[in-house]
């Protein structure tokens, strides 16, 4: 829980790269992201043009690839004439949102591509990184290097087929096996547990210290014989993974395990609800080779989506496709089921007009993983195996005049950059779409909650029809929805009121029509008045500081690495100009991806960090734009909590897209239950500031 540095500009440049490697990269950010595909909007300003840097750069040279193979050379431009896709492979990829130009630095980007390397440098400024250790949940894909090195990594796997793990798969589909209850109060330093110990919460402030036991509370009955063996070969596996501290105890959930386990199902991309239940049990039970393979696989997809500007990933349909036969998505990512009433026509189908709608919508199918099925296909990467076997990697580095070139040894690089051939983009995609996004409330429920007898709010679970962000495209006289994602709305908050004592508060999600009208990389989030001081510190010894990393800059920030600001239209005046009001809604990413699917916000719309930078870029690519750079965020907020002083401050700067024009945003009333009077008074609570 170490703070960031204020500013990563101040922070010198990697070293170690050579520097025709240097040209490459930046010839390729400025010529690749458009190769093949006629979807990035130029901006507005003229620091959109080409890097300078890159036009002096050599011609770029990109190897042809199919299947598995390099057929011929090309370069970007030629590419992009011969209707051929420009992949990055490099490991300076990062998605295009957080690109830069000259004069226009992205201060994350050396940050960000450390730990899609999985490099951790000795500052505090990696100490939560290093606890943390993946971060593809965050959105930040790991390296395609890097994970084929994982995929070689002979001793790993044998250490994993080498675990007694056949207790787990005896067990009852429906068992669970729950952490410990916590022995005593405390809030344990982040060094010793990690936050990750910590359940999710649906605040945005992270998860909240463990509550301390109630005395009558009767204590959780202890494990089986069974289950105790299970525990075992779950630490077994998580020793290979080098997840389990020395500290931990065999047989036991206790909260060192836990954090393992946490930070292991974040590894593989499944709820880190740190119990041992039938998804993380068939993870425990997979072949690690396939689920390195499946890592993979996601992470290019990502660099497809950035190559050719697609947000169709079948979410509209309610089914996604498959990547060579595999399901790349746990069932906390997989997109929601349509309701018949809601779902658009599939194409080919009759389209539906729905009540009110001005035009017919269909339905996009999964083009995503179509177009990366056929990028692995082309790369020979059909299984773990065949990506093992691949002879695709970079050409050696020119020796010296009179001296032998050096013996590459281990897995070698991919190159930078190559081309390939894919589907060609939907025709209703260009640098100029017509687009506008509707958030669906789902049922909203306005019941004042229950509370247990200790006074605290009772767990409500969720609703079946869930909120949803929906992205449409005009296509001829009708319209077809792109993507569609499960989003939060309001409900009851624990608030602190200005006496100390806490609080249920509404807060409601606003309805009506807004704009998006800002691209935020890299966002600082404000925590809202009245949200428990508590949340905001971290206690270290006898001594209170602030948990800055919430407030970010950072993938642990509140708004997770993107946001987009939503103006809402307050009235039109005599000139019939829009009237409109930054009201703080935002839709952004979080780090507490679970609530995503099952909780609730502040009145804010979460999204899944990979979706919402995918979001973004789209926005970004799709839609003319100003790239204002790097602009001011300061915040500075006085705390008091058990008679000590904390400041809670950041000056960072945010990095600033304009959308020009904005994209209209409607966020639907929904299904409303239970009384509005409801929601007009505070619910006290017994609970301690």
């Amino acid at each position: 829980m170490e703070r960031y540095p204020r500013s990563y500009v101040e922070r010198r440049p990697r070293t170690g790269r050579a520097p025709a490697a240097g040209l490459t990269a930046l010839a390729l950010a400025g010529l690749c992201a458009g190769a093949g595909r006629p979807t990035q909007a130029k901006t507005a300003a003229p620091a959109a043009q080409p890097a300078p840097a890159a036009e002096l750069a050599p011609p770029v040279e990109l190897p042809v690839i199919e299947g598995g193979h390099v057929t011929g050379q090309t370069t970007p431009e030629n590419a992009r004439r011969d209707g051929l896709t420009v992949v990055d492979l490099s490991d300076d990829w990062l998605p295009y949102v957080f690109s830069e130009e000259p004069g226009k630095p992205e201060p994350l980007r050396p940050f960000l591509i450390d730990l899609a390397n999985g490099r951790f440098r000795p500052t505090s400024a990696y100490a939560r990184a290093r606890e943390d250790k993946y971060f593809e949940a965050f959105g930040v894909f790991p390296s395609l290097n890097m994970m084929r090195r994982r995929l070689a990594d002979r001793r790993r796997h044998t250490c994993h087929d080498r675990v007694r793990d056949k207790v787990l798969e005896e067990m009852s589909p429906k068992s669970q096996i729950l952490p410990e209850e916590p022995e005593k109060p405390a809030n344990p330093s982040p060094a010793a547990t990690g936050d990750a110990a910590k359940p999710a919460s649906g605040d945005p402030a992270a998860a909240p210290t463990p509550a301390t036991p109630v005395a009558d509370k009767p204590p959780r009955k202890p494990l089986s014989p069974t289950e105790k063996r299970a525990v075992i070969a779950m630490q077994a596996h998580l020793r290979c993974e080098d997840l389990l501290p020395a500290k931990a105890k065999s047989g036991r959930m206790d909260p060192r395990t836990v954090a393992g386990l946490q930070i292991y199902q974040r590894l593989h991309m499944i709820a880190d609800n740190g119990r041992i239940d039938s998804e993380s049990r068939a993870v425990l039970l997979a072949d690690s080779r396939e689920l390195d393979f499946r890592a993979l696989l996601r992470a290019l997809r990502e660099r497809v989506v950035d190559a050719t500007g697609l947000l169709e990933d079948g979410s509209a349909l309610g089914v996604a496709g498959e990547v060579q036969g595999r399901t790349l998505d746990s069932a906390e990512f997989r997109p929601l089921p349509l309701q018949a009433s809601k779902a658009p026509a599939a194409p080919g189908e009759p389209a539906a007009v729905a009540a009110g709608a001005p035009a017919k919508i269909t339905g996009a199918p999964d083009l995503i993983s179509a177009a990366t099925q056929v990028a692995s296909q082309a790369l020979g990467w059909t299984s773990p195996d065949a990506v093992l076997a691949s002879t695709l990697v970079a050409a050696p580095a020119p020796s010296r005049k009179g001296r032998k070139p050096p013996v590459r040894k281990g897995v070698l690089p991919l190159p930078a950059a190559v081309a390939i051939r894919l589907p060609p983009p939907p025709p209703y995609h260009s640098p100029k779409m017509e687009l506008r996004a509707e958030i669906d409330r789902g049922e909203v429920v306005l019941a004042r909650p229950q509370l247990d007898k200790d006074g605290h709010k009772k767990w409500r679970p969720p609703v079946s029809d869930r909120p949803t962000l929906t992205v449409f495209a005009r296509s001829g006289d009708g319209e077809v929805a792109l993507a569609r994602w499960p989003t939060t709305i309001g409900g009851w908050k624990t608030i602190q009121k200005s006496d100390g004592t806490m609080a249920l508060k509404y807060k409601e999600s606003i309805t009506g029509d807004a704009l998006w009208s800002e691209v935020l990389a890299g966002p600082t989030w404000h925590p809202p008045s009245g949200l428990p001081v508590r949340k905001l510190l971290v206690k270290r010894g006898d001594t209170f500081v602030p948990k800055s990393e919430i407030v970010g800059p950072g993938y642990r920030a509140g708004y997770g690495l993107v946001a987009i600001v939503h103006q809402q239209i307050m009235g039109v005046n005599e000139k019939g100009e829009k009237q409109l009001q930054d009201l703080l809604i935002r839709t952004h990413g979080t780090p507490a991806y679970r609530s995503v699917k099952r909780g609730e916000s502040a009145g804010c719309h979460r999204l899944h960090n990979y979706l919402a930078i995918r979001l973004t870029g789209f926005l970004v690519k799709h839609r003319e734009n100003t790239r204002d750079g790097l602009v001011h965020e300061d915040y500075v907020r006085k705390l008091e909590y058990q008679g000590q002083q904390v400041a809670l401050e950041s000056d960072a700067k945010v990095y600033r897209f304009r959308l020009t024009p904005p994209v209209p945003v409607t966020v639907l009333d929904g299904d409303v239950r239970g009384d509005a009077k409801a929601v007009k008074h505070l619910v006290p609570l017994a609970t301690a500031p």
